[in-house]
């Protein structure tokens, strides 16, 4: 029985390990303890992410690992963003199948990340990096581009982003940033960047790299707040849409991300590339060289064929022959709560579920708070308290369920309100990807 070593599991790591169980592999965890220790706060959600109870063996340290000639792991793989690193360090020390770790700054660093791409002569978004609060007058004095986007170099879900229209906001941002922070990536905040803001619709693509080819799991359309005139949380996601891979804006967005992910040295396992249609063509915001985040990569398995975590499975424990493009089954739908008030969640875990489960085109859904905790005005993802996942071949049934959950989160989560006119445009954007 083939076995794997998760690193930091975390996040939405509990899907990742559940299918591999699934498949015959056996699971072990090593999760960095020292940095958990760091986390000023861990609601009993939090710590649900990580369930002990999935592994075969847990580390909580490197020392505690078995020695490299005891054959005992086949695959190391990160369990999220946090896992990258240490992942990739294990992976080499193993001699195992991975990512070069001499490189792991181009998969974590975002101002690294736009140099490779620059090097690689593919589109790239011009970079300023900031070392420490002494460099930010240099910087403001150097700056001329607005909208501008300031964001911490190495977080993830929108954390510490913040958009600049003016030299004022940019000192403003500068000011109140997060210097020195201990993020949600369990790095320290001791470098942000700034970059011009381009403009366009944004998507994700997500692939597979096994051995230095890639096959792509998924096309996504992202529908961000800002798009939607939600203030106050300008790039956090409302929906994410599943597009065709054989869509012309699909294959234009994975020809650039097969040559993008080759740019940042990813020759082995996920990578999850988030992008702007700009007027000149696709171009990278950022990438992770882990799998799609929160619930989505189980809407995968529901609405694509040769998914994600299936193909994962072949790259590192199957048989990479069976590697393979995806194809949309069935249109899906994520919905994230976007809570435009604070308030205290008055629901039962048991009722949310039975209100939700109801839902016929319902594929999962993921809540981050109980009855009796407090939600509040989402800033960027880690704020929005939950999400839900939706797939089905009859689009009303789709669209309906859709906007059930989301009067829900409207009344019960203080989530944003959408009018009849709202729906119907938002399904028009989405309609008009199935249809091309």
């Amino acid at each position: 029985m083939p076995s794997c070593l998760i690193a930091n599991p975390v996040s939405n790591a509990n899907i990742l390990v559940r299918y591999l169980k699934s498949r015959g592999v056996d699971c072990y965890a090593i999760i960095e303890l020292d940095k958990v220790a760091q986390i000023p706060k861990l609601s009993a959600n939090k710590k649900g992410e990580f369930q002990a109870e999935l592994y075969k063996g847990i580390f909580t340290c490197e020392d505690q690992l078995p020695p490299v000639e005891s054959g005992l792991f086949d695959a190391i793989l990160p369990g999220s963003e946090n896992g990258v690193f240490l992942a990739e360090k294990l992976a080499a020390k193993y001699s195992l199948p991975g990512n070069d770790p001499a490189t792991s700054c181009r998969r974590r660093h975002k101002d690294q990340m736009q140099r490779s791409l620059a090097e690689a002569d593919l589109a790239f978004i011009p970079t300023t990096v900031i070392n420490g609060r002494e460099g930010v007058q240099p910087a403001m004095s150097q700056w001329e581009h607005y909208p501008c986007i300031l964001k911490p170099r190495s977080s993830a879900g929108g954390e510490g982003v913040q958009r600049c229209n003016s030299p004022a906001e940019l000192q403003k941002a500068l000011e109140s940033a997060s210097w020195d922070k201990f993020s949600a990536t369990w790095t320290v905040n001791d470098h942000f960047l700034i970059q011009p803001m381009i403009q366009g619709p944004e998507y994700v693509v997500d692939l597979v790299a096994c051995a230095g080819s890639y096959v792509i799991s998924s096309v996504c359309r992202y529908i961000r707040t800002d798009e939607l005139d939600i203030a106050g949380c300008d790039f956090v996601k409302k929906f994410t849409f599943m597009l065709p891979l054989d869509a012309p804006v699909s294959k234009a967005l994975s020809d650039y991300a097969k040559n993008a992910a080759r740019a940042l040295d990813v020759t082995y396992g996920a990578v999850h590339m988030e992008l702007v249609m700009g007027e000149n063509g696709p171009v990278m915001i950022e990438a992770g060289a882990r799998m799609h985040g929160t619930i989505t990569p189980k809407l995968f398995s529901e609405c694509y064929d040769s998914s994600l975590l299936a193909q994962l499975y072949e790259a590192y424990f199957g048989d990479s022959c069976n590697l393979r493009d995806a194809v949309l089954l069935a249109p899906a739908v994520v919905s994230d709560v976007i809570c435009i008030e604070n308030g205290i969640c008055s629901i039962s875990e048991s009722l949310l579920e039975q209100t939700v489960t109801g839902l016929m085109s319902l594929k999962g859904y993921a809540c981050a708070i109980g009855e009796g905790d407090e939600y509040v005005v989402t800033h960027n993802l880690f704020s929005s308290p939950m999400n839900a996942c939706f797939c089905d071949v009859d689009t009303d049934q789709l669209w309906a369920d859709l906007t059930a959950f989301d009067r829900m989160a409207e009344r019960l989560m203080g989530g944003v309100a959408f009018s009849e006119d709202d729906w119907g445009s938002i399904r028009r954007i989405y309609e008009g990807y199935l249809a091309a």
